[in-house]
């Protein structure tokens, strides 16, 4: 067998799939022990876990201040995570501003006062966040 013509394996080492069905229907899947990978890894009791991270409680307040941080990241109130620089971009402050207005509008009368009140808050906030950036970039 020459160079092009080698057989290679795909080894699913996925530390979340090991007690789930998916398993279970499909055990070639399975990952299998790495000497390697395991000396590597200080703390592989410590790996991510999604399913883990999807049993963390989220709420609609959650929700909501989440778009509100990514509004401030796009008024350059914040930092962006990803770059760790603060940029302005009206366009997509306004968009989650609206998008969050929208939510305001369609859940009325489903939310819990704290949650209507948290909405009015936010939204007032953040239109006089970016009013006061627009002024300064247009003067």
């Amino acid at each position: 067998m020459d160079e092009e013509e080698k057989e290679f394996q795909i080894r699913d080492r996925r530390a979340y799939l090991k007690d789930t069905d998916q398993e279970k229907s499909h055990p070639k899947s399975a990952p299998t022990p790495n000497a390697e990978t395991d000396a590597a890894s200080p703390h592989p009791e410590k790996q991510f876990d999604p399913a883990a991270e999807a049993s963390l409680p989220v709420g609609f307040s959650s929700f909501i201040l989440s778009l509100a941080t990514s509004a401030l990241i796009h008024l350059g109130q914040e930092a962006n995570p990803a770059t760790g620089e603060r940029s302005v971009e009206l366009p997509s402050a306004r968009q989650v501003i609206d998008l969050i207005a929208l939510l305001e509008e369609k859940t009325k009368g489903n939310l819990t006062p704290e949650e209507e009140n948290l909405l009015r808050q936010i939204l007032f906030t953040l239109r006089l966040k970016f009013v006061e950036v627009e002024k300064k970039r247009h003067p």
